[in-house]
This record gives C-alpha cells, structure tokens and sequence, in this order.
C-alpha cells in the first residue's frame, strides 16, 4: 500500500510537471522546458539526462533496479524520456529515437512488475512509441536486441498474436545458438503454458486460439528436444 501510495505521488509530481513544460512548449521556450524536464528526472525519479545519453538501454534498466521504487522510477522516468524526446525532435535532433526508444523499453519493464495503477493508459503511451521506433530502424532486424522487449509488451498488453509474431522473428533469428536463442526457447514455453491456462475469450481478445497455443507450445518443446 505505501508503495502503490508513493508512486501515486510520483505520477501526480509528473503531471504538474508536464503541465508547465507544455506552457512552454505553447511559448516556444523549449530551452527552459527541457531544463525543466532535466531538474525533474533529478528530483522525482533520480535520472540524470547525461547518464542517459550515455548509457544503454538495458544498462539503464539496471540502474533503475537499484531503487527501492522500481516501477514508479521506470515509469516516471518513460514520461519524462518520451516528453523531452518530442521536443528534440522539433529542433530535428536524431538523439530523440534513443529516448524514445529508453521510453519504451522503461515503460515495458514498468509494466511488468504488475504495481501500475490503470496501466491501459501507460500501454497506450508505449503504443504510440512503436511506429515511431520502427520507422527509425530500432525495431528492425538490425536491432534485433530489442525484440525480447517488444515481445514482453505485446504479451503484457494482452496482443498475443503479435508476441508470437515477435517470438518467432527472435527463434528465426541469426541469434546464437546458447544465449538469447536459447533463453527465448524456454520463455516461449511459459509464454504457451500461460495462454493455455487462460480463459478463451481471452484469448480471441488477442487474436489467438487455445488449439493455436497447444500446437505451438508441443513444437517449441520439439524444438527443444532437438537442440
């Protein structure tokens, strides 16, 4: 309960926040807004904008994982990536696909702790962030490191024709052998496991089939057998 209270606090802090760096965005102050948005990474979620650029994607995440308040961290820290990714766009700075694609992958990982309050409104904003990696080449076969994670979201979200889609590019893949081959192999077998033991009408939500989920979860454990 106080976790699920203090993130609250954290998302309200974010709100007030993004309503000032919109005036100013309305005013063309795009300097101060991005300095407003650099003070709040600091302050609400501790995250440093020069670590950011930076850092990797998954280095980020770790980083994230040493906080107490993970998932409020990975949260407001995607707000505030994908805000100041939107205004560096305008001033046609490429520095902003990277941020979208952080934004992304820390909405994703927020998600996944399963402790965000009405998280359809945080799918969405992660939604909105996926035609806009694609066409900058970040999910891409050229960036096939981010597959694992479009895949977890489309799962989370409830699109399991679209996580199986995802799925099946990684295990196609020129991935190693032993490594994230391997590793995605047993996480399509819970990814199967976990379809069957839900409701069908589910499972058509997510244009999906429970014989689709049975046939494809005893074709991963041949595969399995064989390598």
């Amino acid at each position: 309960m106080l976790q699920r209270d203090y993130l609250m606090k954290m998302v309200e802090m974010l709100t007030t926040v993004l309503m000032k760096v919109l005036n100013l965005k309305e005013s063309k102050n795009y300097s101060e807004a991005l300095k407003e948005l650099e003070a709040a990474g600091k302050t609400i979620a501790g995250l440093d904008f020069e670590m950011v650029k930076i850092l990797k994607a998954e280095d980020l995440v770790t980083l994230m994982k040493t906080s107490d308040v993970y998932a409020g961290r990975c949260l407001i820290s995607a707000g505030l990536l994908s805000e100041y990714a939107d205004i560096i766009k305008t001033q046609n700075d490429r520095q902003c696909y990277d941020y979208y694609n952080k934004s992304f992958r820390l909405y994703t990982e927020a998600l996944l702790t399963k402790e965000i309050p009405d998280p359809e409104k945080y799918i969405e904003k992660a939604d909105q962030l996926i035609p806009v990696l694609t066409s900058a080449g970040f999910i891409s076969d050229d960036r096939p490191e981010n597959y694992p994670v479009l895949f977890e979201y489309y799962y989370l979200s409830g699109k399991y024709s679209k996580a199986e889609d995802v799925l099946f590019d990684i295990l196609e893949s020129d991935f190693p052998e032993t490594g994230d081959k391997g590793r995605m192999r047993k996480r399509a077998v819970t990814f199967y496991k976990d379809l069957i033991s839900k409701d069908e009408t589910e499972l058509v939500n997510g244009n999906f089939s429970m014989e689709e989920a049975r046939e494809s979860l005893e074709e991963i454990l041949s595969q399995i057998k064989l390598n």
